[in-house]
């Protein structure tokens, strides 16, 4: 059984066999549940979401996942949070939205056929006021976002679970957050 968790948006999700634990990303309580998740279990495979989203709670999973990795001698395998819900939504083609703060945006589109899932160009960040949904979009952050009547995916076991399968192909070995702002500082760098 994989552990699977994901910390970039702002509900933690943590996946052992058949329990999903769901926390508000700001809890600090979300180590101590994956150790009630495992219930004493190895995984056979450590899996965490590397975004777009939150920085900081990608790069505390990804950390995180490296200890236990560490202790079991295993690797840790990263996949794209965004690919999961495009996956989720059951939609063929769909647009993937997150709040980038800053006043922004991030956005990637998917085609979906039953047999793979394909980024339909570059991620992009952009204004808030330049975004006009004109196609089936989902977000991980509908509840922040209001303004733009944004569907959220319900992410079940199964979900999370079938859509790690389907991803096997794009899983990352040595996981890094998916960032997609410049560093902050860099445009007074000069």
């Amino acid at each position: 059984m994989d552990l699977i968790l994901d910390r970039s948006s702002a509900r933690t999700l943590i996946v052992f066999g058949e329990r999903l634990i769901t926390l508000d990303g700001r809890d600090p309580a979300w180590v101590p549940a994956i150790k009630r998740c495992l219930q004493g279990h190895r995984p056979s495979r450590l899996l965490v979401g590397l975004g777009p989203g939150s920085f900081a709670g990608t790069r505390a999973a990804i950390a995180c996942l490296q200890g236990i990795g560490i202790a079991w001698k295993m690797q840790p395998l990263g996949f794209a949070s965004s690919a999961v819900l495009a996956l989720a939504s059951g939609l063929p083609v769909v647009s993937v939205v997150g709040d980038a703060r800053r006043g922004t945006l991030w956005l990637i589109r998917y085609a979906v056929t039953p047999e793979r899932i394909v980024q339909l160009g570059d991620s992009r960040i952009l204004a808030r006021e330049h975004f006009i949904p004109t196609e089936e979009v989902v977000s991980p952050d509908a509840d922040r976002l209001v303004e733009f009547n944004l569907r959220s995916v319900s992410l079940t076991v199964e979900w999370l679970q079938k859509a790690v399968l389907r991803l096997e192909h794009a899983l990352v070995k040595d996981p890094l957050p998916i960032y997609l702002h410049p560093a902050v500082g860099a445009a007074h760098a000069e």
